[in-house]
């Protein structure tokens, strides 16, 4: 089982990046993956987890200890990765950004047996997927990305709230996932 956590990016940012998701899907058949899940910027990327009580408390007493922060998107990227094609928004990286993630990185030890991840550490760049799927041939990632590329995504948001996704298999690639956890940030909830 795996576990990722995620600042989640709010309705604004959500309805502007579905109107993208709609595109893949009635212009080139693109079936809904990475969007079935909010939309999100991950803090940490999907790593193995043993109990789901105590990764939930965790989880929990994290969201309390943050303060909602402004984050930036500046503009789309798309790529490869594992004969994925990738449509996304780059996200600005900032102080409050990076230490989330390193925090992450020096508690989950704590938590968990192997908190490392496909993407993890120093090289770690934040990034907010609107839609990922296989590619055989054309890409339709890359074509909508040429047709979008030169419009201004300038996008700011208050980061408010945290989410917990749950992926049951061990590859998140060819799993279901649910969001299993949201919490608001900077309140104690129990």
């Amino acid at each position: 089982m795996k576990a990722a956590i995620a600042l989640l990016s709010g309705d604004r940012v959500q309805n502007y990046t579905r109107e993208f998701v709609y595109q893949l899907s009635t212009r080139w058949g693109v079936p809904f993956f990475a969007s079935l899940l909010p939309s999100h910027i991950s803090l940490k990327q999907p790593f193995t987890f043993e109990h789901i009580d105590s990764l939930g408390r965790f989880f929990d007493s994290l969201a309390a200890s943050i303060r909602p922060f402004e984050v930036a998107l500046d503009g789309f990227y798309t790529e490869m990765w594992n004969g994925y094609g990738i449509l996304g928004m780059n996200v600005v990286e900032t102080p409050e950004l990076r230490a989330l993630h390193n925090r992450l990185n020096a508690e989950l030890p704590g938590v968990v047996k192997d908190a490392s991840a496909a993407h993890d550490g120093a090289a770690y760049r934040f990034h907010l997927t609107i839609e990922m799927g296989k590619v055989a041939g054309a890409n339709p990632f890359q074509a909508l990305y040429h047709e979008i590329s030169g419009q201004p995504a300038q996008l700011k948001f208050t980061a408010g709230a945290l989410a917990m996704f749950f992926y049951p298999q061990r590859s998140e690639l060819d799993s279901t996932f649910i969001t299993y956890r949201i919490q608001p940030l900077g309140r104690s909830f129990f």
